[in-house]
């Protein structure tokens, strides 16, 4: 498995929106997301973070589904 950045899974949960709008958009959907804010932190997710490991990629598909 490749890198996994997140610009390019806010685009896939977000297809209609530009890229930064995406990514903004997912960042509101995380921290909205208490159970999933907390998986993250545990993961070492930083708020700036552009590429995401696997496990943290897993955390953000798990707490919001498949995009």
């Amino acid at each position: 498995m490749g890198t996994i950045y997140l610009n390019e899974l806010a685009q896939a949960y977000f297809p209609k929106s530009t890229p930064r709008s995406a990514v903004s958009q997912l960042r509101r959907w995380i921290v909205l997301n208490t159970e999933l804010s907390a998986r993250l932190e545990q993961l070492h997710f930083k708020p700036r973070q552009r590429a995401l490991t696997p496990l943290q990629h897993e955390a953000i598909v798990k707490y919001l589904g498949e995009p």
